[in-house]
């Protein structure tokens, strides 16, 4: 089993996310830390770890999430892969019970499991989390809008992932649209036949604050993830499926406003109606490759002059 981590100028906070899953008690599994740091704190946070077998540090020139877990795959070698941001710590028996959710279920691809939010003071801001007290499999393409879970708990089937294409550079922090990495790869994995579940017997703790300032940035970078990733439907002629994205524009980006005026208060929320807008309207114009899937970054095809020869190797586009 591998457990893969991305990581970017955090400094000595990764090295929490690092220590707690060294201390799994799973008896065989490999940690893969990807950094793509502009800076040398996070590679000497992690160095009185380096003696460990069990960790393989990739310093990568490149960014963004996605083009980061591309690496990440390429480096490992464990069928599944659990995932978790370097920002939060897992319990001891995180890779057990995720491991035991593909074990049960072979049509199983992506899980999620549960992200609680560290302790802090809600006036200031928040943490962002995925709470649920119940198991769930979603089946069908259908089942998209039930996708809610989050990439800091996260664990895919390396082959069926593989056979998908891997995952879209274009998508995740960092990326040209920065968020919904995680969603994207469900949402391919049940196009293609898969199942998708989630789980409430194992969580992560995030230590990922927020200030309420701080929200509105990231609320404007996930909705305009999501307009694109929705975009896929429509370029692919999956137009029976299209009600999935409307529904969930209209009842987190849409309604929250309108409720706000029928309370007579000021409306909130409409950087969620512009930024889902944006995104879907990118999204359709951005290239995809549709063997699979996944858009195409046409300016490291301008470019490919750029790619360093050393540097590990990345999905195909």
């Amino acid at each position: 089993m591998t457990t893969l981590v991305c990581t970017r100028n955090r400094g000595r906070l990764v090295s929490d996310t690092v220590s707690s899953i060294l201390a799994s008690t799973h008896p065989d599994f490999e940690l893969v830390v990807v950094d793509q740091s502009s800076n040398d704190e996070t590679a000497d946070a992690l160095r009185p770890f380096l003696n460990d077998p069990r960790l393989k540090y990739v310093r990568s020139p490149t960014v963004g999430k996605g083009v980061a877990l591309g690496v990440g795959l390429s480096e490992s070698t464990g069928p599944i892969v659990a995932l978790t941001d370097d920002d939060c710590v897992v319990p001891p028996d995180w890779l057990h019970k995720l491991d035991s959710i593909f074990a049960r279920y072979p049509k199983v691809a992506v899980a999620f499991c549960v992200v609680e939010a560290a302790g802090h003071d809600p006036k200031l801001g928040f943490v962002p989390d995925y709470v649920r007290s119940t198991e769930r499999m979603s089946t069908s393409p259908q089942d998209a809008r039930h996708v809610l879970g989050l990439g800091a708990g996260m664990a895919i089937r390396r082959g069926v992932i593989e056979r998908l294409g891997g995952v879209d550079p274009m998508l995740g922090p960092g990326s040209v649209f920065p968020s919904c990495d995680d969603r994207d790869l469900a949402i391919r994995a049940l196009l293609a036949g898969h199942h998708v579940y989630d789980t409430a017997s194992t969580s992560v703790k995030h230590f990922g604050f927020r200030t309420w300032q701080e929200g509105r940035e990231l609320t404007r970078r996930n909705f305009l993830a999501i307009g694109a990733v929705y975009s896929k439907f429509f370029k692919f002629g999956r137009v029976q499926l299209m009600y999935i994205p409307a529904y969930e524009f209209a009842k987190y980006a849409l309604w929250p406003p309108i409720w706000d005026l029928l309370r007579f208060r000021q409306p909130h929320g409409i950087i969620r109606i512009t930024a889902f807008i944006e995104g879907f309207i990118r999204g359709i114009r951005t290239p995809i490759d549709r063997t699979t899937m996944m858009f195409v970054d046409t300016r490291s095809l301008s470019q490919p002059d750029k790619v360093e020869p050393s540097q590990p190797p990345v999905n195909p586009r």
